[in-house]
């Protein structure tokens, strides 16, 4: 607090309002002074913005301002601050590197509801108008007036879609007719209250109490007054009502003899809240998990800001190590964060780390109510969580001193925020390492499959590398236990013992070449050995997984006579045909429509549906194996809230025995059942023209792979293919990272791409394709200018249409820049509206 200061420096948190600018100075009222209020760095305050109000966060404090004439902070719309110093700082780090307005990169900090958005309050004056013609667009909007009563612009959006009404006021604002009030809209999300009771008297005169009541045996009064006489705090009367079988009105009549207490407290929106979790104890540490752990535990325990890249293969016990970093990180007082990359995985995530730390856990993603998120944000900001557990958003948790922060799977794309979602587009593990840097906290990178950028900086020394080259099976006598519960025996997958732990071998990957099935005559989306494999498996009472990263039941919609493809009209990319609605889907901008009983161009019948989607498998799937009970995991799947906690569950508790799914369940499942995986079709990412397209293609194959094999029973894995000599699939077949990682790294070396430079996409949106171009040229062109004028270090490729040139009637260009520091060169740019741009993009697509 710094009541001293005159001015308040702010930055709006409306990414549209402001522009470029990052902050600005508002005048600190003597009614903000006055009763202790005050003004702080962190605060939520209204502003007046133009014409407009808007909401911002004050950045800093100053006795001076630029501005002579500097309008007043109107109100503080929160009374504590809410980021933290340390979030602030991080904040300024993240404009300065990813080039976004600061007020953008605060928003991330804050949950969604709270930053309120402006608009205009239209109240009609003259009440004398709304007997004129209501047909025009004035009219409209004035018989809404006359109706309703004052209206905000969002509310005559709603009413009137897709009307240009407001130009259609002007003359009668002017004319006084019509007022336009400046304001801001009320938070979309509050605390949520609920009523309590407690008991009034004290415990041991309840009985007596209950005593003098009639028919006090049965009494609705008597169940409620011993109910609470057993609690330790006020309880709230859902569960007093649930627990007690009573009512409101038993309850009223309590309260009015006075002997409880009705009152009203906060309650927490929790997502874990109700479920359980069975306490599980830390094992003994392998010989190699031990060496990871002296490496890693002594940096945390000295808060050292030091980064690690845990390369384990699938299955080497990694998030043992992830446990005990948190572990000592709360014994030292302080908080941890633990990151997955996909939703999918929260929750098995969760109960692994609950069965270790069942209090005080939080979850963070985007699946949480709005609710959920606000209160979670809350009892951070209270200290109430030693734990955050989440997507990469749970990075941006209030927690006041973050121990370490651990990024599972971090080789994965979906650490990185891109377009066309509102900046910054930051990457998780950079923000990781600022994050890191500030709390002085160690940062833990996992994968079996690290990023290649990742891995070179750990072989150059600019972070520490730690690894686990073994699969562990299980402590021997857990082992033991899960053999004696399935009446099983441990078999020869077994291949050594070290301690207390027992070790397997990676699962043998075969290579099936799906082009000689089709000379062999074999014209099944299953080669010969996967379709005797999944029924042995089967037979023998295992689980199987079946991997194929493509959606739906037909991918391409083709007439036979002239080669028609059946097109989204939006994007210019081929429909999918989903049998599930009888309808082709276009899975970017979600376009829907009829199949056509005959071809638009030529009038043939002859429609035929080709390609192969997760949905179209499993439908084979159920006609040739009697025995599969299938699930299906997939975005189809999964819309609804909690879809893949339902579909996760049904799997491990063997309701079903074979698991169809694209990339999801390739990304750090632990399925010890599962003995066999099938990989459909490897190719689905080979041919993409993007730099990344083999690294992403191993990673993928060699994570599925993985999920093979991770018990005693042993398993291997399938993969087909029409490019067998791929050296990407030749890699992840022998699960090779370090030749992969060899052979990629020339190639990027060659070609000059990342790690061996840096770059910077810029990508450019219009309804006309004419425009676009212009645009683009135009960036072109200035860029150029730039790097003659500053003499920087710079490459530019393209412009050029994108992979994707067209999605939802938005043509797209871009432009790439290589240079090792791109911000230098983006720094001096001007970019044109619907211009993103995106430094160290995932994808050049």
């Amino acid at each position: 607090m710094a009541d001293e200061a005159g001015y308040a420096e702010v930055a709006l948190t409306s990414a549209r309002q402001g522009g470029a600018r990052q902050t600005y100075h508002y005048l600190i009222p003597d009614e903000l002074r006055r009763d202790g209020i005050g003004i702080a760095v962190g605060h939520l305050v209204e502003v007046s913005f133009g014409t407009a109000r808007a909401a911002g966060i004050v950045v800093e404090l100053h006795d001076h301002s630029p501005v002579t004439r500097a309008k007043p902070l109107l109100s503080r719309l929160d009374p504590e601050p809410v980021v933290t110093p340390l979030q602030l700082s991080l904040a300024y780090w993240l404009s300065e590197t990813t080039l976004t307005p600061l007020g953008a990169c605060l928003a991330l900090l804050i949950p969604a509801g709270i930053a309120r958005s402006g608009d205009k309050l239209y109240t009609l004056l003259d009440f004398d108008l709304a007997v004129q013609p209501s047909g025009s667009t004035a009219g409209q909007v004035i018989t809404l007036l006359h109706s309703r009563g004052p209206l905000r612009g969002a509310q005559i959006d709603r009413a009137l879609p897709k009307t240009a009404w407001r130009p259609a006021l002007n003359r009668y604002i002017e004319a006084g007719q019509i007022s336009r009030e400046p304001i801001l809209n009320a938070p979309t999300v509050a605390a949520r209250h609920a009523r309590t009771v407690a008991l009034a008297i004290a415990p041991d005169q309840v009985e007596a109490t209950i005593a003098s009541f009639k028919r006090a045996a049965t009494s609705k009064r008597a169940r409620i007054l011993r109910y609470l006489a057993d609690q330790s705090e006020p309880v709230e009367t859902t569960e007093l009502f649930a627990e007690t079988q009573a009512d409101s009105g038993a309850l009223k009549r309590l309260a009015d003899a006075g002997l409880v207490t009705i009152g009203s407290a906060d309650t927490w929106r929790d997502p874990l809240r109700g479920r359980e979790f069975v306490a599980a104890e830390a094992p003994i540490l392998t010989p190699d998990q031990a060496a990871a752990w002296d490496l890693i535990g002594p940096s945390i325990h000295a808060r050292q800001p030091e980064v690690f890249l845990l390369h384990g293969v699938t299955g080497s016990g990694k998030t043992e190590i992830y446990l005990r970093a948190i572990a000592e990180a709360i014994a030292q007082g302080r908080q941890a964060i633990a990151l997955v990359p996909e939703i999918a995985l929260v929750p098995q995530t969760v109960r692994r780390f609950t069965a270790r730390f069942p209090e005080r856990v939080a979850l963070v993603h985007s699946e949480l109510s709005v609710g959920e998120q606000f209160d979670t944000w809350r009892r951070a900001r209270l200290g109430a969580f030693d734990l955050v557990i989440g997507a990469r958003s749970a990075l941006f948790t209030p927690l006041p001193d973050v121990g370490v922060i651990i990024l599972d799977e971090e080789h994965d794309s979906s650490y990185k925020q891109t377009p066309p979602i509102p900046p910054p587009y930051y990457q998780a593990r950079d923000v990781a390492m600022a994050m890191g840097r500030l709390f002085s906290a160690p940062v833990i990178f996992g994968s079996a499959t690290p990023d290649l950028v990742t891995r070179w900086q750990a072989e150059q020394g600019l972070i520490r590398y730690v690894h686990l080259p073994d699969r562990v099976l299980a402590h021997r006598g857990q082992v033991e236990d899960q053999a004696r519960r399935l009446n099983d025996q441990p078999s020869r997958y077994i291949a050594a013992e070290t301690r207390d732990a027992l070790y397997l071998p990676l699962p043998p990957v075969t290579v099936i070449d799906m082009r000689a099935e089709l000379r062999d005559g074999n014209r099944s989306i299953f080669s010969r050995s996967l379709r005797t494999a999944l029924t042995e498996t089967l037979d023998r009472g295992e689980q199987a997984l079946l991997y194929l990263n493509r959606r739906g039941t037909a991918t391409v919609v083709m007439c036979r006579d002239c080669g028609y493809v059946a097109r989204c009209p939006h994007c210019d990319m081929p429909l999918t045909y989903h049998d599930a609605d009888g309808l082709l889907t276009c899975h970017s901008c979600n376009f829907r429509m009829e199949p056509p009983a005959h071809c638009p161009d030529c009038g043939s019948t002859r429609i035929r549906y080709f390609g192969l989607g997760t949905a179209k498998l499993e439908e084979v799937v159920a006609e040739e194996f009697p025995k599969a009970r299938i699930a299906r995991w997939d975005r189809d799947a999964t819309r609804e809230q909690g879809g893949h906690e339902a579909i996760l569950t049904q799997f491990i508790s063997g309701d079903a025995n074979v698991l169809i799914g694209t990339q999801m369940i390739a990304k750090g499942l632990d399925l010890p059942r599962v003995t066999l995986v099938g990989i459909v079709l490897a190719d689905t990412t080979l041919g993409l023209p993007d730099y990344r397209a083999g690294e992403r293609a191993f990673q993928l194959l060699t994570q599925v792979a993985g999920r093979a094999g991770r018990s005693w029973r042993g398993g291997r894995a399938i993969l087909q293919t029409y490019q067998p000599d791929h050296y990407a699939v030749q890699a992840a077949a022998g699960h090779d990272y370090h030749t992969f990682y060899a052979r990629e790294l020339r190639y990027r070396q060659e070609l000059h791409y990342p790690p061996f430079t840096r770059l910077a996409r810029l990508l450019f949106r219009d309804e006309s394709l004419e425009k676009v171009q212009r645009v683009a040229e135009q960036a072109a062109t200035q860029l150029q200018a730039i790097i003659a004028r500053e003499g920087l270090s710079a490459q530019l490729v393209g412009p050029a249409p994108a992979f994707f040139a067209k999605t939802a009637d938005i043509y797209r260009w871009q432009l790439l820049i290589k240079s090792d520091d791109p911000v230098s060169v983006l720094r001096h740019f001007n970019p044109a509206p619907e211009t993103y741009v995106d430094i160290d993009p995932v994808d050049i697509l």
